[in-house]
Order: C-alpha cells, then structure tokens, then sequence
C-alpha cells in the first residue's frame, strides 16, 4: 500500500449529521402546526438522481421546520449554526443538527466516538422539543415527551480524493470505517469489522452507502434521498420502541386485572367497565400508531431507496420490533377477549341465580296465608 493509498492520507469534504428522534404525542394535526408555526414548510422526499417510483412519498409528508440557534460545543468541537426539525403526524419529532467533518478519513473514527452518547446536544436537542411542544399544544393529542430518544449518526461524504471510487476507499481504510460506525478508537476483530461492513449498498460506482445500527457512512454527492430514509427508519424504530412499552405495560398487568374480574361474585360493576375500556382503548391507540408508523412512507418494489430501507430496516432490527409488537397486538386481543368472557359469565352466572330465586319465589308465594 503507498503513502497515498494510507487512511491518514484520503481526503474527504462533506457534513457530520446528528439525529435525534422523540416522541411527543400521540397524533398531530399537521395543518394545525402549520398555521401555529408560519415559517413550517412540507418535507418532500428529494429525488435528485436516483430514479423513483411516484409512490415513494410521505402520506402525509411530515412539517419541516428550520430554526436559528448558536453553535453547540461538544468534545470534538462545534457543531453548524442553526437546527433542523421534522414534525410527523404519528406525534413524532426529529432534530438534526449538522457538523464539520474531519479533514482526513482517519478522523471519522474519533469524531464517532466523540458523538457517541452526547449529552450536551442530546439536552440542546430535547429542551428545542419541548419548547416546540409548548408551541403547538393545541394541534397535538395528549401531548407529552418521552423520556426514550433515539440518535443515530449519518457522515455524508461528498468529496473525497480525485479518481478514487468509494470500493478502493473501502478496501484501503475498511478498518477506519468500521472503527467510524462502531464509534471505536480502537481496533477491531476482523470478525467485527466485517459484520459492521456488510450493509452496504451501491447505485452507481461513484457512490457507496455503508449501514450499520449507531452509524453511517455514505460516499454520495447529492446524499440527501439516503439521509430522508434513514431519518425515517429511525424515527420508526423509536415509535415501536414505545409500543413495545406500552403493550408491555399492557400483559404485565394482565393476571392481576383478570383475578380481579374472577373474584367478583356479584354483577361485574363499575369498575369491570373501567378495566374493559382502558384496555381497548389502549390497544386501538397501539394498533393505530402501528399502522400510522408503518404506512407513513411508501417504499415498494424492487427499486434501490426501496431495497436501501430494507437494509436499513434489518440492520435497525426493525422487522424483529414489528414482530415484536405484533405479538403483543394479538396478546392484548386474547387478553380483552378473555376479560370480556370473564364478565359474561360472571353476568350469565348472577342472572341464573336470579332466575333460580324468581322461580323458587313463584312457587312459595301460592303457599303464604296473605298472598291472596
């Protein structure tokens, strides 16, 4: 290998995009932000180059908001003037904050590292939501941010070294990118870096898209239709995330809820009503967010920002969320169904002892002296 062909060696020019995904709602009417914030634009997936088919679309596309705000110092130093938002329907919201990118390969590896678990954008990141929040109260449904977070890292490279293509970068620096997407300042097993390498895709031989679950890296010039899939897929995975605990919360009360229906010995009352409610309700809100999240976007068919979401979603673990969720959908359903056929016996029961009481009653009464 020579001297030019050394990571330390390969320029590279582009942007550092920091993502941050929160929860603040149930459901968002976007209208209604949009005359609450005047300056809130319709995000549009970008279809520079790539072709796409006309399905490959937000329904319905998401608020983009732009808002001013002073350079944020960190460990490895400042990030870009200014913060973009992305306000979605499902009662999602995603900060991106953009940085300079190291001036040499080498230097994706500490920058990585550097941004790995942020508390000081992270904290910047949640209080802008939370003013944003107060913002459009009224167009929100049960507003409330979420204590989870999801970040994710995206190094978009859009120049590096003449005459260079992104697989002869990938097999002279392998052990630099994979340090980069594992946040590592040190070296990895090869059977580490490997599986960090293997998500990876290509439109062209000038461009290289490199996925993994906490970064990644893309040799694009005109990058931005990638970054619009990868900020949705990880503002999916923080939405099933939040399923996941909600039905959670859901089955782990499931025993003590139906012994409470078993032990009542009377007409199932008040409060057998309450828990039969409480629990449709949240399994409708959960089935509902399931389908707003992933209907969201329209990526089908065989084309590449299609299969590019398919690799983001597998090295995500989105496909092993949704069974997830899917699983404890249908548990929540047994679990209504049961609680339901609780209560109906617990009714049929009491009306058989009333029957029987009727009956018994009619066939005293002729004997009483005063019944006639």
């Amino acid at each position: 290998m020579t001297d030019h062909d050394q990571p330390s060696s390969i320029r590279i020019e582009g942007t550092t995009l920091l993502l941050f995904a929160f929860d603040i709602g149930f459901q968002i009417d976007l209208d209604a932000t949009e005359r609450l914030i005047r300056d809130a634009t319709r995000q549009r997936v970008v279809r520079s180059r790539r072709p796409a088919p006309v399905w490959f679309d937000y329904a319905p596309p998401p608020l983009q908001l732009s808002e001013d705000c002073d350079p944020i110092e960190f460990d490895g130093g400042l990030t870009h003037r200014g913060v973009e938002l992305l306000v979605y329907d499902f009662g999602a919201a995603l900060l991106t904050y953009r940085l300079p990118l190291p001036s040499t390969l080498d230097g994706l590896p500490g920058l990585s590292a550097s941004l790995y678990n942020q508390r000081a954008i992270e904290a910047d990141a949640r209080a802008r939501v939370q003013r944003l929040i107060d913002t459009i109260r009224p167009a929100v449904e049960r507003p409330k941010l979420s204590d989870a977070v999801e970040d994710y890292v995206v190094f978009a490279i859009t120049d590096w070294d003449a005459g260079a293509s992104p697989q002869s970068l990938l097999d002279a620096a392998g052990p630099v990118l994979a340090r980069a997407i594992e946040a590592e300042n040190n070296d990895l097993a090869p059977e580490q870096m490997a599986r960090s390498l293997e998500g990876r895709m290509s439109f062209a031989p000038g461009d290289m898209a490199i996925i993994d679950w906490n970064a990644a890296i893309l040799f694009d010039r005109e990058p931005e239709d990638v970054v619009a899939v990868l900020q949705h897929a990880n503002v999916e995975l923080l939405e099933l995330r939040m399923l996941d605990q909600e039905l959670d919360a859901i089955l782990d009360n499931a025993d003590e809820t139906l012994s409470v229906l078993i032990r009542r010995r009377v007409w199932p009352g008040f409060v057998t009503g309450r828990m039969l409610r409480r629990v449709a309700s949240a399994q409708t809100d959960a089935a509902v967010m399931f389908e707003g999240v992933n209907n969201a976007i329209k990526l089908l068919g065989n084309q590449y920002l299609a299969r590019l979401y398919r690799v983001t979603a597998s090295r995500l673990d989105l496909p092993a969320w949704q069974k997830s969720v899917q699983r404890k959908l249908d548990a929540t359903e047994s679990l209504y169904q049961k609680m339901s056929d609780a209560a109906s016996s617990r009714r049929m029961e009491t009306l058989e002892w009333v029957i029987i009481v009727l009956i018994a009653a009619s066939m005293l009464l002729p004997f009483l002296p005063w019944y006639h």
